[in-house]
């Protein structure tokens, strides 16, 4: 198992002077890999990104598509269908093997339109994965945060997994608690699709910036310090001879230097206890 950062926490942090320092940083605490988001390229190209992680040492390990897989407007769909075939062919170009649809716009408002973006998930993910066929390119789905997204609980999950043979799993800690799944019970059902993790933690939080009906607020911390069995999660992969990136995630109006340090440490510590 490897930890891999996303690039976004580099270009945020104002304890160094550039992205690549930042990225130096973490690759001399042990982490080889980082995954990039597409909002990073509005700034950025995807080729800069590249050459930054290659001078400070790290490598990509993952792409991450937040384009709307499954809008309800068909030409919205249509370009993002356009959009992640160009990214496939530029990972393909440059040697990285995943690439994350992270479908994050349409929710539904009625169980007909749930029912429909399920379905539009599915296809949007068939084309995906047939068009990397072949490329060593990976499409990844992941668990989503939301109830009013068809790509959020188990049952509807691996109905999607088993609707598109081919299509992988990216495992995320903190999601399944924000639809009031255990994460230790969705482990064991997706445990033989998971190729990518995805590691953030949660505390209870009078101001928190997330909200569920039956909970206080909650909010993104260090890793290791909140609610979540990270530990016993880490140790299942563990035993199960998981050889993929668990990346280091925190979904928090509040992140800074301090907290990523602390998770990096974390991460880098419990696998270490299984090498």
């Amino acid at each position: 198992m490897n930890v891999s950062l996303y690039t976004t926490y580099a270009r945020c942090l104002k304890e160094f002077d550039s992205n690549v320092s930042a990225f130096r940083y973490f690759r001399e605490k042990g982490i080889r890999y980082a995954d990039i988001l597409s909002s990073e390229f509005k700034a950025i190209s995807f080729e800069e990104y590249l050459s930054r992680l290659t001078d400070a040492g790290m490598e990509l390990g993952s792409y991450v598509d937040l384009s709307d897989t499954a809008s309800f407007d068909r030409s919205a769909r249509c370009a993002n269908r356009k959009t992640v075939r160009e990214y496939i062919d530029k990972l393909e170009k440059n040697n990285v093997s995943k690439i994350m649809l992270a479908p994050a716009v349409t929710q539904a408002k009625s169980i007909d339109d749930y029912k429909r973006m399920r379905e539009l998930l599915i296809e949007g993910f068939a084309d995906a994965v047939e068009y990397a066929r072949g490329s060593g390119v990976t499409v990844m789905i992941e668990n989503q945060s939301l109830s009013t997204r068809a790509d959020s609980r188990v049952s509807d999950l691996l109905y999607i997994l088993d609707s598109v043979p081919g299509l992988k799993f990216v495992f995320d800690t903190g999601n399944f608690f924000c639809v009031k799944e255990d994460a230790i019970k969705a482990y064991e059902k997706f445990r033989d699709r998971i190729v990518h993790v995805h590691v953030k933690d949660w505390t209870y939080d009078l101001f928190g910036t997330y909200l569920r009906p039956d909970l206080p607020r909650f909010e993104g911390t260090a890793i290791g310090e909140g609610l979540l069995p990270n530990r016993e999660i880490i140790a299942l992969l563990a035993k199960d001879g998981f050889k993929g990136n668990l990346t280091l995630e925190i979904n928090s109006a509040r992140t800074n230097f301090a907290m990523l340090d602390r998770s990096a440490d974390f991460l880098i510590e419990e696998m270490g206890k299984y090498k």
